[in-house]
């Protein structure tokens, strides 16, 4: 069961953050940072340092190897959780609620600002799955070693951040992105249910809702030149108003890319078919890629 960052983060004292760091910063060089390394870097007395690698340890944010020489590796609790204290250092956030959603790319919860306002982060997790699937379609990760999972998360994180910041400057309707930290995305928190959730759209209710997910799949083709790539009734918000959002965008192609054309069609023969299925709506998924792609260059 997942564990909520910020009730390990307010476990921490300063020692602990600082250990964390330098195992961080060092796991480049190291795939166990070795003890005798980490109190070198850390500038912590020895004795402090062993203390904050058993309570690391003991929380799971760190990964212990035994042996002649004794190391540390970082985990995903630990990468979630130096993410978490930059976003409270920076008066991004000030505390984290409930998950409320999780998946192969990572974990969602309610957050909160310094003014009181609900917002949303979502915790970037990919895996071994995930990333030999990156690695294979995605040229940003095409040189990057295998056991660099921590640092394939942070960098997906900054993508999405990126590309939400260039959707909602073109118009497309996606949260607004707030802030990012390593694998860690802030965003606008819209009050709405997953598409696969709703179940009692009107005709034209469901018709405007299709609308507008093609609109933002228009512009994010178009204007900003990325396909989703992964588009589903799962990753689309209705929010309160019927008006659609589409969310979850770490896996987007850009529309030059070798295969992004196949990711296209895709994306929205699945989304024409689920319509179809779900409210009856008969629209030819060959239709949407014309006015798609009609205003690209």
């Amino acid at each position: 069961m997942a564990r909520n960052p910020y009730q390990l983060w307010r476990q921490l004292e300063k020692d602990d953050v600082k250990v964390l760091a330098v195992i961080e910063s060092l796991q480049g060089r190291y795939e166990y940072v070795p003890v005798e390394v980490l109190e070198r870097r850390s500038r912590i007395p020895g004795p402090r340092v062993k203390r904050s690698l058993d309570k690391l340890n003991e929380l799971k944010l760190i990964k212990r190897k035994l042996g002649s020489v004794i190391g540390y590796s970082l985990t995903f609790y630990g990468l979630d959780v130096l993410s978490l204290n930059n976003l409270i250092a920076r008066n991004v956030i000030v505390a984290l609620g409930d998950r409320i959603g999780v998946g192969k790319e990572g974990s969602v919860y309610y957050a909160l600002t310094p003014s009181g306002d609900r917002v949303v982060v979502k915790f970037h997790r990919e895996g071994r799955r995930t990333f030999r699937r990156i690695r294979l379609l995605r040229s940003y990760a095409a040189d990057k070693p295998r056991k660099q999972w921590l640092q394939i998360a942070k960098l997906i994180g900054e993508r999405e951040f990126k590309a939400l910041v260039e959707l909602e400057r073109e118009g497309a309707r996606v949260p607004r992105a707030i802030a990012w930290n390593r694998n860690a995305v802030v965003q606008e928190y819209i009050p709405g249910v997953e598409l696969y959730r709703v179940r009692d759209l009107s005709l034209e209710e469901a018709e405007a809702v299709l609308e507008d997910i093609v609109d933002t799949v228009r512009i994010a083709y178009a204007r900003v030149g990325i396909v989703h790539g992964d588009l589903s009734e799962y990753n689309v918000l209705v929010s309160e108003d019927s008006g659609a959002y589409i969310i979850d965008w770490p896996q987007y192609a850009y529309r030059d890319e070798e295969g992004a054309d196949l990711l296209l069609q895709r994306d929205l023969q699945y989304i024409s078919r689920y319509f179809r299925k779900r409210f009856g709506i008969q629209v030819d998924w060959r239709k949407l890629l014309e006015k798609v792609r009609g205003s690209a260059p």
